[in-house]
């Protein structure tokens, strides 16, 4: 009987996991440094590049993500060229979305002086988000500097798309553990 028991364990032990084929498994998927482009609207219109360093969590119900991004504002107009690059971190959970940047705007030959004139802004987001893969977010621009750029409402709405190819078969993608 002592035999029987010890060799049990081998006979009738499961070699993998079972919770993996499972659909309620809860997982993180591997972060990968991804495009983040998008367009919005600030009193006049700006395309949004750069790069994120996305994560995502993959639950029962819904998914969520996470990360720090570094992308640029570029806003063009007649009159000028102002740039904004900027750092932030990106929340999703399912429908729901939430974002805070820091911008550094340079507004190019500003006035008829042709000088160029910066100011720090911070921006919190929040909006509607599509699992993490689109967001469509509202602004309010906060001014941190003594200078601020007068030239662009402190409304901002924009429509961002965080291109991971996770999202496509999240079965497959490597995970986080």
């Amino acid at each position: 009987m002592f035999v029987s028991v010890l060799t049990s364990q081998l006979v009738f032990a499961q070699n993998a996991d079972s919770l993996l084929g499972t659909p309620f498994h809860r997982y993180w998927t591997q972060q990968r440094l991804i495009p983040k482009i998008g367009i919005g609207s600030q009193d006049r219109a700006f395309l949004e590049v750069g790069l994120y360093w996305h994560h995502i969590y993959k639950h029962p119900l819904t998914l969520m993500s996470k990360g720090p991004y570094c992308t640029v504002d570029i806003f063009i107009d007649d009159s000028n060229f102002l740039i904004g690059p900027k750092l932030g971190y990106e929340f999703t959970a399912g429908m729901f979305g939430a974002s805070l940047d820091v911008t550094y705007f340079i507004d190019q030959n500003y006035g008829s002086e042709n000088i160029d004139r910066t100011a720090w802004v911070t921006t919190p987001k929040v909006g509607i988000s599509i699992l993490g893969f689109a967001d469509l977010f509202y602004g309010y621009e906060i001014p941190i500097s003594t200078d601020r750029i007068t030239s662009t409402s402190r409304n901002r709405f924009s429509l961002v798309f965080n291109l991971n190819r996770d999202y496509f078969d999240l079965k497959e993608a490597s995970r986080n553990r």
